[in-house]
């Protein structure tokens, strides 16, 4: 397949996805205009639309219908950078033969990204290309934390939940070191219609750790952490992936 590519104002993007019928952005997407009045912001959507207009063909078309009702969807979320101050926004989707990635730009806060860049590609390219998007970090040398998560923990955070677990010392040495990203990867089935929030998606987190490296964690019956390279890191999205996209098949 040929890669394609497309580069988009955030407000030229929020005009196409409300074309498809969405008014929220794919998570974890955000733009805000900068018009500060309705008649700057009634221009500035003029224009915008009339550059697409130019732009909008067959392939676009075919590709935005991916995004809008796809197989299964990877929603990627971070932070980086000096006080975690930049933001990662990544958003995959898997739909038959077809994967994109949606790429966020930063943005003037951390609160509101820019540009949005789509990539069409591959569905088996997509756990490797989100990979490539995330700050780049070795493996982690150490081996590593595994406790069983309190029963009585509830909706608490499994950090929070985790350090009243027998080891909470170790525990709270491992994570408590300083971090230099965060972030959290979710495999869900589908689109997103609205904005609220689902129990059926696949979660881990990825932690890197200044002068040591990235773990990738989970938390179910119990709270694991563990060394991961960008194979290891890539290996697991595509594993959840594939859960996901076998859940949707046997379905219907």
């Amino acid at each position: 397949m040929t890669t394609m590519q497309w580069q988009f104002t955030g407000l030229e993007f929020q005009i196409l996805w409300e074309a498809v019928g969405r008014d929220r952005l794919p998570y974890p997407l955000r733009f805000r205009p900068t018009a500060e009045t309705m008649n700057e912001l009634t221009e500035e959507r003029r224009r915008a639309g009339a550059h697409l207009a130019w732009l909008l063909d067959d392939r676009l078309h075919h590709v935005l219908g991916a995004l809008a009702n796809p197989d299964a969807r990877v929603e990627v979320s971070g932070f980086h950078g000096q006080n975690m101050s930049t933001v990662t926004r990544l958003h995959g989707v898997v739909a038959g033969d077809l994967g994109v990635l949606l790429t966020q730009l930063p943005g003037r806060t951390v609160d509101c990204g820019s540009d949005v860049v789509f990539t069409v590609v591959r569905p088996s390219a997509i756990p490797r290309m989100l990979v490539d998007h995330l700050p780049t970090c070795p493996a982690g040398s150490e081996r590593g934390v595994s406790i069983e998560r309190p029963k009585t923990s509830g909706r608490a955070s499994f950090l929070s939940s985790a350090a009243g677990a027998r080891g909470s010392e170790e525990v709270s040495r491992f994570f408590g070191r300083e971090r230099t990203s965060i972030g959290e990867v979710t495999t869900y089935p589908g689109g997103a219609v609205d904005s609220r929030p689902t129990d059926d998606g696949i979660t881990f987190h990825w932690y890197d750790y200044a002068g040591d490296g990235r773990y990738i964690v989970t938390a179910d019956e119990t709270v694991s952490a563990r060394s991961a390279s960008t194979e290891m890191t890539e290996a697991e999205i595509a594993r959840n992936l594939g859960l996901v996209l076998h859940r949707v098949i046997r379905t219907g």
